[in-house]
């Protein structure tokens, strides 16, 4: 027999086979990432419902926008240089960067109506310093009949910050038949700048899957509120880094709360991380 031939039909045969095992190679990967796929065009809600956890609002698929962030925490070193802020500093002290301040004139407030209250404290520069820069944040403020700690914070492009760095904290209890503020606490931060161009951030819907497959929402819960924030992730001397995080309220069946944190930016659960801090870079 031909020799020749022989090569050819062996290469025909060979290229034949593998062309086989391709065909069947391709298959089974087309016939995977469908499953995968499904999977994961498979209704976080329909998911959720089926475990017996239920969510109060609507959930967004809407994609926000946001920055990693830069900022320096003030120290209030003004508060005793500018004579503007003497009637502040008289009722104040400072400490680790944390203003304290016991209010010596009246200064009442409306639970019912903690917005138009808040802003109208914020806006009196003998009460706080730079009281402007501060946003009435609903969903970490707490209130009940007897009394109520009234939260703010700055904000950057109309993201709160959500982390103890910038934030205002009033506590208000009652005298003389009146709400009125006892105390706060001040933090604040200063020259804010992105550190990167506006990225597009993980929606709602698609953060509840993550915690949902990582096994962060129990059973029988129900998740009471998300909201987002700039949250400190990294500290590097006097500067800090800030990114986009939601923060998810859970209450679960045996009516304790928990709070789970995902990087807005990319879709992690940073809810036990802890923040780094780098003296010397």
């Amino acid at each position: 027999m031909d020799f020749r031939k022989i090569e050819w039909i062996f290469l025909f045969v060979f290229m034949g086979l593998n062309i086989f095992l391709f065909s069947i190679y391709w298959s089974n990967q087309h016939e995977q990432n469908l499953v995968t796929n499904s999977n994961q065009r498979e209704d976080i809600m329909r998911r959720l419902e089926n475990d017996g956890i239920t969510i109060k609002d609507e959930i967004s698929e809407a994609h926000q926008e946001g920055y990693y962030l830069s900022a320096e925490q003030d120290d209030f070193d003004s508060l005793v240089s500018d004579a503007a802020n003497q009637t502040i500093a008289q009722n104040s002290n400072v400490s680790d960067k944390v203003l304290t301040n016991y209010p010596t004139s009246e200064a009442t407030f409306d639970l019912k109506k903690a917005t138009n209250s808040f802003d109208r404290l914020m806006k009196d520069k003998a009460f706080v310093m730079n009281g402007e820069e501060y946003t009435y944040l609903p969903d970490i403020s707490k209130k009940d009949d007897e009394l109520g700690k009234i939260v703010g914070a700055q904000s950057y492009e109309g993201i709160p910050f959500i982390d103890e760095t910038s934030r205002i904290t009033l506590d208000i209890g009652e005298s003389n038949d009146q709400e009125q503020v006892v105390k706060y606490t001040q933090t604040r931060v200063k020259e804010i700048e992105p550190l990167r161009e506006k990225m597009a951030l993980y929606s709602q819907k698609e953060i509840l899957n993550t915690l949902y497959i990582n096994n962060n929402i129990p059973n029988k819960s129900t998740i009471t509120n998300i909201y987002l924030g700039y949250f400190k992730t990294l500290e590097v001397r006097e500067k800090n880094v800030y990114v986009p995080v939601w923060f998810v309220k859970i209450k679960t069946s045996d009516k304790t709360t928990q709070i789970e944190k995902v990087n807005a930016l990319n879709n992690q659960v940073i809810t036990n991380n802890l923040v780094p801090k780098v003296e010397n870079p």
